[in-house]
């Protein structure tokens, strides 16, 4: 996972403006519920961002639910 990391940061960090404003199109098979689209660099990494995103917050919810009032499952209290 720290390789992929490090090769995912060297390939972002060396994207220009130009190669963010570039347009690229998504394929998925022809026999995918899911249409191709056309989008900028940018925006889909704007979109990966996004996705990950929640899906933190998804973690930071469960471990919230999970712990109990004096036991903290990740060594702290989230708090409401």
């Amino acid at each position: 996972m720290r390789e992929v990391r490090r090769e995912s940061r060297a390939v972002v960090n060396g994207l220009t403006e130009k190669d963010l404003e570039r347009v690229v199109t998504v394929h998925y098979p022809e026999n995918s519920e899911m249409e191709s689209y056309s989008w900028s660099i940018q925006k889909i990494l704007i979109g990966t961002a996004e996705h990950y995103a929640c899906h933190t917050g998804q973690i930071v919810y469960l471990a919230k639910w999970m712990q109990e009032e004096d036991v903290y499952l990740l060594n702290w209290k989230h708090y409401d």
